[in-house]
């Protein structure tokens, strides 16, 4: 008798990370990989082990998250994206489902990960925004131009463990930051960042230390100074997560460098 093709599939999710414990799963807390897990294992009647493109903390949220599964299972991709967002809960869901090679994994495979950071510069905080912007008070001081400037310095092939308050065993603390966006529709300021990798709390600090440069809490050499002499961990500010969203994961060099504006 054969035995079913073993496959691997692809999928896109868009969550709020607002009820859950991040991305990652953990004996007790609710994850996102907790809810797809129990959600993939009804639709493919085996358990489901799902790889993940990058972690996210608590309270980050995503409109990208790249995933893969493995099953022999014969449902189309179609099929299993429309069986999991009617399992779901309504704060995860399936944009997109195909099929990929075997040896397809989801962070391995990736070449970049864009991020946004969503900053509210208001007289007041909306309640259905308080979950989702970083809130600053708009009589409080903010030079946005010097934002701009100091965000551009983050950008190249940098040691950042300065920005993290841990390093996985072995990892490698140089990443690559492709490019660094600030623009501005008030009351929205938005930073985009794309890069090869983003180390543990990695944006959370560069925004937390932007911040406190920009309301003039830290010197205005603060990034260089990090970048420059880096140590685990140096950097204590440390941005809220509600503001912070993965966008994109990228796997394709020319959609990468149509992002970034420039070829290698």
């Amino acid at each position: 008798m054969n035995r079913p093709l073993l496959r691997c599939l692809r999928a896109t999710l868009s969550y709020d990370g607002s009820g859950f414990r991040g991305s990652q799963l953990q004996k007790t807390d609710r994850t996102v990989l907790s809810e797809v897990n129990r959600a993939l294992t009804k639709v493919l009647a085996h358990p489901v082990r799902v790889k993940v493109a990058s972690r996210t903390d608590a309270g980050v949220h995503a409109t990208g998250q790249v995933i893969a599964f493995r099953t022999s299972a014969p449902r189309t991709p179609d099929e299993i994206y429309r069986a999991l967002n009617g399992l779901l809960p309504g704060d995860v869901r399936v944009t997109e489902c195909v099929e990929a090679n075997l040896n397809f994994h989801p962070r391995h495979s990736a070449i970049a990960k864009e991020y946004l950071f969503r900053i509210l510069r208001a007289k007041e905080l909306p309640p259905t925004s308080r979950q989702y912007v970083l809130y600053i008070e708009e009589h409080k001081p903010f030079d946005i131009d010097l934002l701009k400037k100091c965000a551009k310095e983050l950008e190249g092939e940098r040691d950042f463990r300065s920005f993290s308050p841990r390093l996985e065993t072995g990892e490698n603390p140089v990443k690559r930051i492709r490019r660094v966006d600030v623009t501005e529709d008030a009351p929205l300021v938005e930073v985009r960042f794309v890069g090869s990798g983003f180390l543990y709390q990695m944006i959370r600090r560069m925004m937390g230390v932007l911040i406190a440069i920009v309301q003039g809490r830290e010197s205005r050499d603060a990034v260089t100074m990090a970048l420059e002499n880096p140590e685990t961990g140096s950097v204590r500010f440390n941005a809220s997560p509600k503001g912070l969203f993965l966008e994109k994961v990228f796997y394709d060099e020319n959609e990468l460098s149509e992002r970034v504006g420039q070829k290698d």
